[in-house]
């Protein structure tokens, strides 16, 4: 299987980039360092758009402080396999609750994906064709890119092009979800992120 990676800092204050380009010796991985903070927003909207995929590649969102399963990229290659599969999602394991085990349920096809409940959480995969269709004012919010959420935001709209009928829920755990870090601490800047984008026009359905 052939991968790439970007890895983005953005303006690391301590020892981050120098750990990171000892570890990626002899892997496909890009580092960015940012000379000013960019932000969640803009950093997710850049990774994607350089890293350099085609059409059929897959686009798989880590970040930086979690990880994945040995297995994920096996799993999540089989189900691209089957058919009319453009966009993937699922379970994950949360290690402030004592590696508890977070199974989402899977959208049915008649579901809003941006004013329901939210289960497209890790790992979130799709085709790289898909992001050709997003716009990137769906990171924004009156010209500033989010500053959390981020994932959410693009994840609603992805979804949405795509069609819930061609995307594909994986109940089996293959993300690492390190959730005892700051994120506990913006709570109110995650929801403000998540309200700005359920409210922002539904996508159209593309494929």
């Amino acid at each position: 299987m052939e991968w790439k990676a970007i890895l983005i800092l953005d303006a690391p204050q301590d020892n981050s980039a120098k750990i990171a380009f000892e570890l990626i010796q002899g892997l496909p991985v890009t580092i960015v360092i940012n000379d000013k903070r960019k932000g969640l927003g803009y950093n997710l909207w850049y990774g994607i758009k350089h890293c350099g995929a085609e059409d059929e590649d897959v686009v798989c969102i880590l970040d930086a402080d979690d990880w994945l399963d040995k297995k994920a990229f096996a799993i999540v290659k089989k189900m691209y396999e089957r058919t009319n599969c453009l966009v993937t999602y699922g379970s994950y394991i949360k290690l402030s609750k004592g590696r508890k085990t977070k199974v989402s349920r899977p959208y049915n096809s008649h579901d809003s994906v941006r004013t329901g409940k939210w289960h497209g959480s890790h790992l979130k995969t799709f085709k790289y064709k898909l992001w050709k269709h997003f716009p990137k004012e769906y990171l924004q919010y009156k010209g500033e890119w989010a500053e959390a959420a981020s994932d959410r935001g693009l994840m609603y709209g992805i979804m949405e092009i795509a069609g819930l009928k061609n995307c594909r829920h994986i109940k089996e755990p293959i993300y690492y979800w390190r959730d005892n870090t700051p994120s506990k601490t913006n709570v109110r800047l995650q929801k403000k992120w998540d309200d700005i984008f359920r409210k922002m026009t539904v996508l159209k359905e593309r494929y």
